[in-house]
């Protein structure tokens, strides 16, 4: 059984839904497996694009011809098997997504209205050299946030300052080194859960193949919705927050991030309007 992102509950609502595609063309990028066995399982995963044009209604969504792209993090592992799809451009271009009327992300890549979801390729090749040692220091830099300042993470240490990519779901954006990702996506997500605690996920796994590396959680921490959010007040709920995340290292430095976040469930999980109206559009029931 192939546990699915919202709003898919199993394989017949995953293969319906390709089904309204025509010209459909996949295109893989990373490919990673664990060198050692957790819980008794090599685990590995897998970040993919699906492009296609929307040619048949899905839903109660009528065909607008436009193609679209899809990206994707598929994982199997000691947990189970997960595949977690963004949704936002194509839910976007269909006026479902509240990223569309508000002005709260300021960056380029997530406000120019003619933008399209472009495949992002490893800027590293892969190699034997084990990332393991920076990555984990990483994480643990993440864990010490000290509530004010993103410095106290020392984020610097860890990755290319200048050619970092953060590859993230289509509503927040592609952002370029290490200052856009504080400033457009890091920082706004700390206002939103500063109390987030990665170490209480559930369903957790990270593992490194030599310098390419894997991580999820389903879901990914404990946290509290304190601040703004995409338009979305606190109040005080408890966000699900399903991710993924593929990255490459060179050397000393991580470089590419693909981070694979449920965008759609997560605005679900802390405004109960938003998940009866994207529900009621899509037809939805668990």
């Amino acid at each position: 059984m192939i546990n699915y992102s919202y709003p898919f509950n199993n394989d017949k609502d995953w293969n319906n839904f390709w089904k309204c595609f025509s010209n459909v063309e996949t295109t893989e990028v990373m490919r990673v497996k664990s060198n050692f066995l957790i819980n008794n399982k090599f685990c590995k995963g897998k970040v993919y694009y699906i492009s296609g044009t929307f040619s048949k209604k899905w839903k109660t969504l009528k065909p607008d011809n436009k193609k679209y792209t899809f990206q994707i993090g598929e994982q199997e592992n000691c947990h189970g098997h997960f595949i977690n799809c963004d949704m936002t451009e194509f839910f976007g271009k269909q006026n479902l997504c509240p990223w569309q009327r508000s002005y709260y992300w300021a960056c380029d890549s997530s406000m120019d209205p003619d933008r399209v979801k472009e495949i992002h390729y490893p800027t590293v090749e892969k190699n034997n050299n084990d990332c393991w040692q920076v990555l984990w220091g990483m994480i643990q830099g993440l864990r010490k946030y000290d509530g004010e300042s993103l410095s106290s993470m020392e984020m610097d240490k860890h990755w290319d300052v200048e050619k970092m990519h953060w590859v993230g779901p289509f509503a927040i954006g592609h952002l370029k080194g290490l200052y856009g990702f504080q400033k457009y996506h890091q920082s706004r997500f700390l206002d939103f859960i500063p109390d987030r605690d990665g170490s209480k996920g559930i369903n957790k796994v990270i593992f490194s193949d030599g310098n390419y590396a894997g991580l999820m959680g389903h879901p990914s921490m404990s946290c509290t919705h304190k601040g703004n959010y995409f338009g979305f007040k606190p109040e005080g709920k408890k966000p699900r927050i399903y991710v993924m995340d593929f990255w490459s290292c060179d050397g000393e430095r991580l470089v590419d991030n693909w981070c694979q976040i449920d965008m759609i469930d997560l605005w679900r999980s802390i405004n109960s309007d938003y998940e009866k109206f994207i529900d009621e559009k899509l037809n939805y029931k668990k």
